[in-house]
């Protein structure tokens, strides 16, 4: 019995196949093969009959003949591939030419195992192909998978940097003049910043490491180490995310796009302004740049698609950038267009809310706004410049719109979620219900009516990306918690002094320090520390309070590495595989509008002065 066993193993590791699946799928597999005898000239099974077994040949031969007669010999290998296909009766009939010996492996058995290892679908398919057309057809092999980017292929430095920078903070963090819970938390919050600085694993990783090292020193309560899995932001970001992938699976947005480029002129610009366009219709609307990313990226991806651009190429990169900077270029813009914004509007004096109440706000920010438009324009246009042409025939744009026909039941609903928000939220004031509850009870409508299925909500929401939101809120709640927010304003007394005095220097000295926390810290994070402290320092040296809270609004949106940003994270996953655009020219591009923010700043001055605004 064990040497049948053993030899049943032995000819599934043989097989060409089949022995290339995982150890557990060949395990689960023995358990469900038996071995049958067949007498010279047996029916195997006949053409049409239930696919309910796969063969393997152990010994003698057998002849596949087809219902039109071919015949094609089988000495070696396997047969009834239909039975790990989709197909429910065998193609031809299989008989044994000598007495013959198989090893069968149930229809069953071989689905889970196609399942599990979804190449071998292919190639058994290929096999099947073979002795319909009789000659032998296989895949070719996958090219070789290049080396991780960045510092995973050097981790051994990274892990030792990550290890010093905890240890450094240990032995000298008390002389900060902050308790031991504070440093042995900045111990750890080094250590995670080292993993993302040199990117050793995946983004939500070293968030989640964070909040497992503090839940077990038990340096802060339970509730606020995992307040991010109950924050608003959580919640937001998940109902966008979910209607997001609504929008997609519906085929909603890809009609959208289609309509987008059925009305824009066929020139790369005018595809540029509509898709920008759209993300900064989207700005005052969606609270959340990771909102709006969701709904954009799909647009994106699909636009390079029709348009038929270069991946990686200049014009690709372009549409890129035009989509990220439509959704988040104007974040500090609008006071609903961001969580933060509303949390810098609440550390306003009484008086301050009245007076920045509604479009004052906006009125306020427009130079800022239209310099880092100019900036965006001559990124793109200088950093981009290309000669490729659009491949957009209209007579292809409007059979395709033809194809799609009427709205579907699900594209009616994902309108219905949008409609849903965009009425809620610019409603907010009347019915007092706050966007993430909102999208609260949007995601609830899309579960409860089917629109959103389980297998949808488990495999296309961005739960990795929700895992690292979390994380860095709970970090953000635990550094606050530990009073380490006051620490830190303990330690910036000269930037009052040179906000009185020299107010442009003080823009410099805090775009180059928020810059700099920027490496460590998330942009609302920092958002709220300095606005925190900075405010009511700037009340003090008779300094406008939203002046300075609109300037750290403007600077904390800088990033320079994708850890950094929560949001590009999303639009760097559609770059993954089969690159859409390049993403080296794309950061660089980037790193200029980073310090055009700067410009905007200081060009605003003047605006400001005549407003007021002192």
């Amino acid at each position: 019995m064990m040497d049948a066993l053993g030899a049943d193993a032995a000819r599934l590791q043989e097989d060409v196949l089949i022995g290339g699946a995982s150890p557990p799928s060949m395990a689960r597999l023995l358990a469900q093969a038996s071995r049958r005898h067949f007498g010279a000239g047996s029916p195997i099974y006949a053409a049409g009959a239930a696919a309910d077994c796969f063969y393997l040949l152990l010994e003698g031969e057998v002849e596949l003949v087809s219902p039109l007669g071919s015949r094609r010999a089988v000495r070696a290998g396997r047969f009834g591939e239909e039975a790990a296909s989709a197909a429910h009766a065998y193609l031809t009939g299989a008989f044994a030419v000598a007495d013959t010996t198989v090893l069968c492996l149930p229809r069953a058995a071989m689905q889970a195992l196609a399942r599990a290892n979804p190449l071998l679908q292919t190639d058994l398919l290929l096999s099947l192909t073979s002795h319909l057309a009789g000659e032998t057809l296989a895949r070719a092999p996958l090219p070789a998978k290049p080396p991780a980017p960045g510092y995973r292929r050097h981790a051994a430095p990274g892990w030792l940097l990550v290890i010093v920078l905890a240890l450094l903070t240990l032995a000298f963090g008390a002389r900060l003049g902050i308790g031991d819970g504070g440093v042995i938390f900045l111990a750890i919050f080094a250590a995670t910043v080292a993993m993302w600085i040199c990117n050793l694993v995946d983004d939500y990783i070293p968030a989640l490491f964070a909040l497992l090292a503090t839940l077990l020193t038990g340096l802060v309560p339970v509730p606020v180490v995992l307040s991010g899995f109950a924050s608003d932001g959580f919640l937001m970001a998940l109902s966008t995310l979910a209607l997001g992938t609504v929008v997609v699976s519906s085929g909603l947005g890809y009609r959208v796009m289609l309509l987008l480029l059925r009305r824009l002129p066929n020139r790369q610009r005018w595809h540029n302004l509509g898709l920008f366009a759209t993300g900064l219709v989207l700005t005052p609307i969606i609270p959340t740049a990771n909102g709006r990313i969701a709904l954009l990226g799909p647009f994106y991806a699909d636009m390079v698609d029709n348009l038929r651009m270069e991946r990686r190429g200049r014009a690709a990169t372009r549409l890129a950038l035009s989509c990220f900077s439509g959704g988040t270029l104007f974040s500090a813009i609008f006071i609903t267009s961001k969580s933060v914004n509303f949390a810098v509007f609440g550390l306003l004096s009484p008086q301050g809310q009245d007076h920045f109440q509604g479009m004052a706000w906006l009125q306020a920010a427009l130079v800022t706004a239209a310099v880092l438009l100019l900036a965006h324009v001559a990124a793109a246009v200088s950093g981009c410049r290309n000669a490729e042409r659009p491949q957009l025939p209209a007579a292809r744009v409007a059979q395709q719109c033809a194809l799609l026909g009427p709205l579907t039941s699900r594209e009616w609903a994902a309108l219905g979620g949008i409609g849903f928000m965009v009425v809620g939220i610019v409603t907010s004031s009347l019915h007092k219900v706050q966007a993430p509850w909102l999208g609260f009870a949007m995601l609830f409508g899309l579960l409860l009516c089917g629109t959103l299925d389980k297998k949808e909500l488990k495999e296309q929401v961005d739960w990795t990306f929700l895992l690292y939101l979390s994380g860095i809120t709970g970090i953000v709640a635990a550094f606050n918690h530990l009073g380490l927010d006051r620490a830190l304003g303990a330690h910036l007394p000269a930037l009052g002094d040179s906000m009185r005095e020299h107010f442009g220097l003080f823009v410099l000295l805090l775009y180059l320090l928020i810059n700099l926390v920027r490496l460590a810290a998330p942009s609302n994070a920092v958002t709220v520390i300095l606005a925190t402290i900075l405010m009511p320092l700037a009340q003090v040296n008779g300094v406008n309070e939203w002046l300075v809270g609109f300037i750290i609004l403007v600077f904390s949106e800088a990033w320079w590495l994708p850890y950094q940003c929560s949001y590009y994270l999303q639009l760097q996953e559609l770059n993954r595989g089969a690159p859409l655009y390049d993403e080296a020219r794309f950061l660089w591009l980037n790193a200029l509008l980073n310090l055009a923010r700067l410009l905007a700043v200081y060009a605003a001055f003047p605006w400001w002065h005549l407003l007021g605004i002192r």
